[in-house]
Order: C-alpha cells, then sequence, then structure tokens
C-alpha cells in the first residue's frame, strides 16, 4: 500500500465515513439514516438524551437544530460547520477519553464495539444489534450476545469461598 502520492488527499482528509444524515422514523421519534459499507442505508433510533446534546452543540455552533431529512449540514461539526475528517473524529474520540479517565487506545470504532456490547448487556437481542450496527449476518452480532453470557451470573458466583479475608 504505502503513503499516498505527493500531492494527493490522505484518507485522513476525506469527512468521515459512514455518511449520516437524518430521517424521520416516526412523527415523534428521530432517526438517524447511516449510509454503510456498499451504501447500504440504515435508520437508528436517537434517544432524547442524545438528541439533546446533539442540539446543544449544534446551537453552540450556530447550525440549525431544528432537523429534517433535508439539512445537508453535518450532524456533529468540526472547524468551519464542516464534516470531521476522520483524524479530526479519532482526535475528537480520544480527547473525550482522556477527559472520562479512560487510559487506553480508544477510537470512532471501539465506540462501536462498546455500543454493541453494553446493548447486549443491558438484554438488546441480537436481531436488534444486526439492525443497528448495520450486520449482513446475525451471527456476527449474536458475537456480541454470546460473549456477555459470559459477564453474567455463573457457577464461579456460587462458590462459598472468598480469597480474601473477612474485614
Amino acid at each position: 500500500m504505502g503513503r499516498p502520492p505527493s500531492g494527493s488527499p490522505s484518507n485522513n482528509d476525506f469527512p468521515a465515513s459512514p455518511q449520516v444524515g437524518l430521517a424521520a422514523a416516526s412523527k415523534d421519534r428521530l432517526g438517524l439514516l447511516v449510509v454503510g459499507k456498499g451504501g447500504k442505508e440504515r435508520v437508528i433510533k436517537v434517544r432524547d438524551d442524545l438528541f439533546a446534546l446533539l442540539c446543544e452543540e449544534r446551537r453552540r455552533k450556530r447550525l440549525p437544530t431544528k432537523l429534517d431529512g433535508r439539512d445537508r449540514s453535518p450532524l456533529l461539526a468540526g472547524r468551519g460547520k464542516k464534516p470531521y475528517t476522520t483524524r479530526g473524529l479519532h482526535k475528537l474520540v480520544a480527547t473525550a477519553a482522556e477527559t472520562g479517565g479512560i487510559d487506553k487506545p480508544v477510537s470512532p470504532h471501539w465506540l462501536r464495539h462498546s455500543f454493541a456490547t453494553l446493548a447486549a448487556v443491558g438484554g438488546a437481542p441480537a436481531y436488534q444489534l444486526q439492525a443497528d450496527l448495520g450486520h449482513a449476518r446475525l451471527e456476527t452480532s449474536q458475537r456480541y450476545v454470546h460473549w456477555t453470557k459470559g459477564l453474567a451470573d455463573s457457577a464461579v458466583d456460587a462458590l462459598p469461598i472468598g480469597l480474601l479475608p473477612s474485614r
């Protein structure tokens, strides 16, 4: 692969993928239209608390907060009201992790895995994870559900021994 020829843009100079737009999932619900691999579209529900934070950020950047499917401004804007680049998004996530006291390497993709794992821990079935994450195969989403079962109660919790002395 190597580096791009000098004078040509690198991947870090392009807007971050996947593309995101707005779609009304229902009259009273905001949905995010995500265009993923191969131009495949899906609508993801946006929680009210997240929507409030997004509107607050858009107000701060002087972007409209009354959103509809015709609005082509970036949902989260970087400098100059432009979409974040891949590099800018990585920086944003790293800064947020540092601010939150997370002392490990993070990335936007790490957030995707965290979302899936936490949703599975919270009881989301594999078919919902498949729809939200845009997995082509249900088996890919079932991995998260399977992994989280290992975090649930198990026989090890019933062992009548303690490793630390009682206080």
